[in-house]
């Protein structure tokens, strides 16, 4: 049975390409112990265009889509970045009239201008949380703007830190205080000290990272519950050491680079459903709660390493 995000995008004109259907819809190849699920390899597929900045002249993160002509809608941003609208094909649901005044109007500018609106429509018939997180994704991918989210600078390169379907283990023991020997936790916080990121060293591992609240890469909003990868700034500026750790400002990250969305993402009621084999896996592994464990939890262990 399809997933209600593809079967909504479907019926509103905006098919996804194939693969990101057959993730979505739990085709078996997306689900082995190493991929954990469909549901999280969309999301891994989604990263791979968060982590590239997305210039204003690139189509490539219209490949979300089914047969989107990339060709024409490259060319048809040049004409508009020319017209003075840097974005290019991007929120012209924003543009003024006058930008299209004697131009030509093919029906794709039409479908670019009502994009974002068909998108947003989408969203009242989602019933399930995870289905809302991943159009939501989509739309922040699309839109490259994010207003006032706390910002990290992104990572092009991609790492040696992994996103295998066992990578929530170590932060599932931290949201319960357990943090093993020889390993070390770092909070970094925005600039009135509220927890932003938890990062781990010496955990499997080392700066992998857990999301807790949204921050923004490379124009793009990043949910909380995500698995990043950081690398740490040459200059890292310490505000004070924690109980297992340092407590550190966003400027101490000098990259940071979206791996997928983790488990903890979605609220305990539905995580079976929405990571199905990958939670089955984590079970299996005797990983620490994973059916149970909140991202609350693992709030309220940074607020304690703060002294809060």
């Amino acid at each position: 049975m399809p997933h209600e995000l593809t079967a909504a995008l479907r019926a509103a004109g905006l098919p996804l390409a194939s693969t990101l259907e057959d993730m979505l819809d739990e085709q078996p190849s997306h689900r082995t112990e190493r991929r954990g699920c469909g549901y999280t390899q969309a999301s891994r597929h989604l990263s791979c265009l968060v982590n590239e900045l997305g210039a204003a002249s690139s189509t490539q993160d219209l490949s979300i889509f089914a047969r989107w002509p990339q060709h024409e809608t490259a060319a048809l941003a040049a004409q508009l970045i020319e017209r003075g609208w840097q974005p290019g094909w991007r929120r012209l649901h924003q543009a003024p009239d006058a930008l299209f005044a004697g131009m030509d109007q093919p029906p794709l500018l039409a479908r670019l201008r009502t994009l974002d609106s068909q998108l947003r429509s989408i969203r009242p018939m989602l019933e399930r949380a995870e289905s809302l997180l991943v159009v939501d994704l989509v739309g922040h991918v699309l839109e490259r703007k994010l207003g006032h989210l706390p910002t990290v600078p992104g990572m092009p390169e991609k790492p040696q830190i992994g996103s295998c379907s066992q990578a929530e283990e170590y932060f599932l023991e931290i949201a319960h205080g357990k943090v093993r020997r020889g390993g070390q936790v770092n909070l970094f916080v925005d600039s009135g000290g509220t927890p932003l990121l938890v990062e781990k060293i010496g955990l499997g591992e080392s700066h992998s990272a857990i999301t807790l609240a949204p921050i923004g890469i490379n124009e793009v909003g990043i949910p909380p519950g995500s698995l990043l990868a950081l690398r740490p700034a040459d200059d890292a500026q310490v505000i004070t050491a924690t109980r297992h750790g340092r407590c550190m400002p966003l400027a101490a990250i000098a990259q940071a680079r979206f791996l997928r969305l983790t488990t903890l993402a979605v609220p305990p009621a539905i995580r079976r459903r929405a990571f199905s084999a990958q939670i089955d896996a984590q079970v299996r592994g005797n990983l620490l709660s994973p059916l149970t464990t909140t991202l609350d939890e693992l709030r309220s262990f940074a607020h304690k390493e703060l002294g809060g």
